[in-house]
């Protein structure tokens, strides 16, 4: 179980989980991006208003940060309250911002996909409805900026192995993640 206190500042929070800080940010959109690197580069991003820790949290952008939080938690929890993990993040709104008409295809059927299940990247790409596009997939997935709401974790080699994960500790990463899920 979690105990650090979430972190908010700006357009950004800090999210504890068992593989490290998970930073966020986001605008009015709804989350722009989630990952273990913090930001790079300066965030450009138009500024929301955060309500206050420990506050109920109402249905608009500044409540975004807490949602997630609590996702979160539930995630690594392992809520079996929630029979899909697939589904913790679904209340989540996402900022599609500059993605390609094919990207979000597939990353819509990516968050298709059950938690504790793989698909493959030419399973992916026929899924999303281009079954020759298994490297445009694989690139697609290597620029998921929103992991685990768009679980790239769980897509595969076409042998049913583990392939690129570029988040913070690899494959290492992946499999933990997968194995979660499985429980």
């Amino acid at each position: 179980m979690m105990t650090a206190p979430l972190t908010l500042a700006n357009n950004c929070s800090e999210h504890p989980t068992p593989l490290g800080i998970m930073h966020a940010t986001w605008n009015r959109q709804g989350l722009h991006a989630l990952s273990w690197q913090p930001p790079t580069e300066p965030i450009a991003l138009e500024p929301i208003a955060l309500e206050p820790i420990g506050l109920e949290p109402a249905a608009n952008a500044a409540s975004l940060p807490l949602q997630l939080d609590r996702c979160l938690q539930r995630y690594f929890d392992a809520d079996t309250s929630v029979p899909d993990r697939r589904e913790l993040f679904d209340e989540i709104s996402i900022d599609e911002t500059g993605w390609t008409d094919f990207q979000r295809r597939v990353y819509q059927h990516c968050r298709k996909i059950p938690a504790g299940e793989t698909r493959t990247y030419q399973q992916l790409a026929s899924a999303a409805g281009s079954p020759n596009a298994s490297r445009a997939v694989g690139s697609t997935m290597a620029r998921n900026r929103l992991l685990l709401v768009i679980p790239c974790h769980r897509v595969v080699g076409a042998d049913g192995s583990l392939r690129g994960f570029s988040a913070q500790g690899g494959l290492d990463s992946k499999r933990f993640l997968l194995n979660l899920e499985s429980q």
